[in-house]
């Protein structure tokens, strides 16, 4: 019973979650071949007696930041740069590959068909939890809830690469190991003005914060249903939120 209009975003794989899937696959590849072409090829171009800005650097800059390619005073080594590129153009292929299966060999929907994944394998009945289902509110918080937990768990990972390899600190043109000042008056106090933070102490500090609540916000998400009574439910609402989420997990790092 779709009700969707043909302009609808994913209107047409509506009922074919492997080809939904496949698509995503796709798109993953794209960027993670996008990722590692782009840093190989400005590493072979790379001069570092010239500075990057004056290069059109994307890629390599963006490492430096986070301590690769340069040793602790923030001299050029090179190290790490091509074994990054190659492994995500070998993700992308792998992603690729991927994407190909679920669009052209796996059946439709995962979920009711009689082909591969089908309903009657016990071992992918798992899978089912996972299908959107745009007008129930307790599958779109299921979903959410894990979505959180992999954005928490991300925002732990750069506080303990910060804390245990370092990252760039522009104040003294070094690479310096940084432990997060969990301060949550500091962070409550950030919340308005987080593009005039000068401390990677307190950058950490959000991150480390972020980590921890959007962790136990995604654990309430999967183990609870929804709160309240709902007369009319969207979907979008709950993808508009966890949108701007994103948005400004990324506007703090």
């Amino acid at each position: 019973d779709v009700t969707y209009g043909w302009w609808v975003g994913n209107a047409v794989v509506t009922n074919k979650s492997s080809r939904f899937i496949g698509s995503h696959i796709g798109h993953t590849g794209l960027i993670a071949f996008t990722a590692g072409a782009n840093t190989l090829w400005e590493l072979a171009r790379y001069d570092p007696s010239v500075p990057m800005g004056h290069q059109g650097m994307m890629s390599i800059n963006h490492l430096a930041t986070i301590g690769l390619g340069f040793d602790e005073a923030g001299v050029w080594t090179g190290a790490g740069i091509a074994f990054i590129g190659i492994f995500h153009l070998i993700c992308s292929m792998v992603y690729g590959g991927a994407a190909l299966l679920h669009s052209l060999v796996f059946s439709e929907d995962t979920q009711n068909s009689s082909g591969l994944f089908a309903d009657d394998r016990p071992e992918h009945r798992q899978a089912k939890r996972f299908k959107l289902e745009w007008d129930n509110p307790d599958n779109q918080t299921f979903i959410l809830g894990h979505h959180l937990v992999f954005l928490g768990v991300a925002c732990v990972w750069f506080v303990e690469w910060a804390r245990i390899h370092g990252i760039y600190d522009p104040a003294i043109g070094a690479i310096r190991q940084v432990n997060y000042n969990l301060d949550l008056t500091q962070i409550w106090n950030h919340q308005f003005d987080f593009i005039e933070i000068d401390s990677l102490e307190d950058v950490m500090g959000g991150h480390a914060f972020l980590g921890f609540f959007e962790i136990g916000g995604g654990v309430f998400h999967i183990f609870t249903k929804q709160i309240g009574d709902y007369t009319e439910f969207k979907g979008s609402k709950f993808l508009s939120a966890e949108a701007i989420l994103s948005w400004s997990l990324a506007g703090i790092g």
